[in-house]
């Protein structure tokens, strides 16, 4: 029986972990392909109508591709379906599509017991998690995880691609939105055989590692061994990522990666969600926001551990005010990243049965979003929807922090800035269409119609912010000085910061701005590039 598992993943620098996993803890030949959402679906189906038993990794970024081709595919290869949007709903499947099974959780033995059955005329009606037309088996989990193969040694694109590494299975909090809660048995993977995992995947180019351990430092002996032996022994230019419960995260933990690990290496991503007490306690979430933020602001000070923020909008009985007021005191914390999320309504969650309860409106298809509640409407989402795209092409792009930061510094509430200035955006320009010049311009454009303060000073920030993100000399949207006054500032500063170079090279290469006592020298050479602001006192 020629046998294909297949990932169809959001980007080509995702890989899927599922399929591997299924791969190498099978005791038969089974092949496996990744193909992405952008790509020709008829080209899918050809590839796939080649075998006689086709499995497909289902997600929720990938499933309406898969509807599609199940409605194309070859009526005699048997389909097989699994991953986290078919496990609650798999009749659905079976009973509308070309489909003859679903696995449901976890599947590595569930899929070999599949194919022993098919391939020698074994019975089906025994094996755990397995749906058919004729029954549905009873969810189980695997309680031993360290008996299953590494799926980390097959070929792979290593050094252009994502890689995906699982410690842990399982998680111990029963937040209603999040499919997560109904794994609460938390079961760990061989500590031994990960390190020599990850050992080979970086000596064979692996660079940026993400893990999907729900709360990776619920364990701080598993957490504080692991960060020990990545700190110890990672390669130049390598990545890192865990997802982090803030709260309790141990101090010793901090204080272990601030001291050994180099900047950059180690990335936290930490799901505050919400500081609305209510909203938390009415999704079973307990979190202590006191100990949540003197350990954000921890990290943040020590600028080690690059800090990814999380927060959901739409949570119950979250207001727009009180969403607004959580914005506001979460971006205050300065981290690298902020991610603004709209709450999704997951078949399988707890909160998907409590839908009348609140009365959400949602997205009938993938991603499932809300639209509104009985505390939110329609148009205060659209509103933070505004804020949302603001906050990713200017805050999370991170090519003007030095101004964004000095104007959210200088605001009351970050969150009405932001929706400002997204609608003003909006009503002028296009959120598709733009070059990067442009978006300073934009801004500018935005400061000046508000007549916020100190308006020069924020026009050199951005010049700052706008040079210092290129390594060869870019197209200058300001009105520069005259090549005299230009030449006549880099001669003075030449005889007190900037004798390492020569007159010739300043004159050539050389850029300067000045506000008040600052001056902005920004230089590129063919081997050395140099940006910086000096105040003259």
């Amino acid at each position: 029986m020629k046998t294909l598992l297949v990932g169809i993943n959001a980007k080509y620098i995702h890989t899927n972990l599922a399929i591997r996993l299924l791969k190498v803890n099978s005791d038969y030949p089974v092949d496996i392909k990744e193909f992405t959402i952008k790509d020709d679906p008829d080209k899918v189906l050809e590839y796939v109508n080649q075998y006689d038993l086709v499995g497909f990794s289902c997600y929720i970024w990938n499933i309406e591709y898969i509807k599609a081709l199940l409605k194309k595919i070859d009526r005699k290869v048997i389909v097989l379906l699994g991953g986290p949007e078919v496990s609650y709903n798999p009749k659905e499947y079976i009973d509308n599509f070309n489909v003859s099974y679903v696995i449901k959780n976890e599947g590595e033995i569930a899929f070999n017991s599949l194919l022993d059955a098919l391939i020698n005329g074994k019975p089906i009606n025994h094996i755990q998690n397995l749906v058919t037309k004729d029954f549905e088996n009873e969810t189980c989990e695997i309680e031993n995880l360290k008996l299953l193969k590494s799926p980390y040694y097959l070929p792979n694109d290593l050094k252009n691609r994502i890689t995906y590494i699982e410690t842990s299975r399982g998680c111990p909090f029963n937040c209603s939105y999040c499919l997560a809660s109904r794994e609460n048995t938390v079961r760990y993977f061989d500590l031994n055989t990960i390190k020599k995992d990850l050992l080979y995947l970086m000596e064979n180019g692996a660079k940026v590692f993400k893990f999907l351990d729900r709360t990776f430092n619920l364990n701080k002996k598993h957490t504080l061994d692991l960060f020990s032996f990545i700190i110890e022994n990672h390669y130049p230019n390598t990545s890192f990522q865990f997802e982090i419960t803030g709260d309790i995260l141990a101090s010793e933990i901090i204080d272990y990666v601030n001291k050994h690990a180099p900047k950059n290496l180690i990335r936290f991503e930490i799901g505050v969600q919400t500081t609305n007490n209510l909203a938390n306690s009415l999704v079973d979430r307990h979190q202590n926001i006191e100990k949540l933020f003197e350990n954000i602001k921890k990290i943040r000070d020590a600028n080690v551990i690059d800090l990814h923020l999380d927060l959901i909008a739409g949570l119950p009985n979250e207001t727009y005010e009180s969403f607004s007021k959580s914005f506001d005191e979460v971006i205050s914390l300065r981290p690298l990243e902020l991610q603004l999320g709209f709450l999704k309504f997951l078949k399988g969650t707890k909160l998907y049965s409590e839908i009348d309860l609140y009365d959400y409106k949602f997205q009938k298809d993938p991603p499932y979003e809300i639209i509104s509640s009985k505390t939110l409407s329609r148009q205060e989402l659209d509103k933070i929807r505004v804020v949302e795209r603001v906050l990713e092409k200017y805050y999370n792009s991170q090519f003007m922090n030095t101004t964004i930061n000095y104007i959210l510094d200088n605001v009351t509430s970050p969150f009405n800035f932001f929706l400002d200035f997204g609608t003003f955006y909006e009503q002028n320009y296009s959120w598709f269409k733009y070059n990067l010049d442009d978006l300073f311009v934009y801004l500018i454009n935005f400061l000046q119609k508000i007549n916020f303060k100190n308006i020069d000073y924020c026009k050199f920030l951005l010049k700052y912010d706008y040079l210092k993100y290129f390594k060869i000399k870019p197209k200058i949207w300001w009105k520069r000085l005259s090549r005299k006054e230009n030449n006549n500032l880099l001669r003075k500063l030449h005889s007190s910061i900037l004798s390492n170079y020569s007159l010739d090279e300043l004159y050539r290469y050389g850029i300067v701005e000045r506000y008040e006592n600052l001056y902005l020298f920004a230089i590129y050479m063919e081997k050395r590039q140099d940006v910086f602001i000096y105040e003259k006192k």
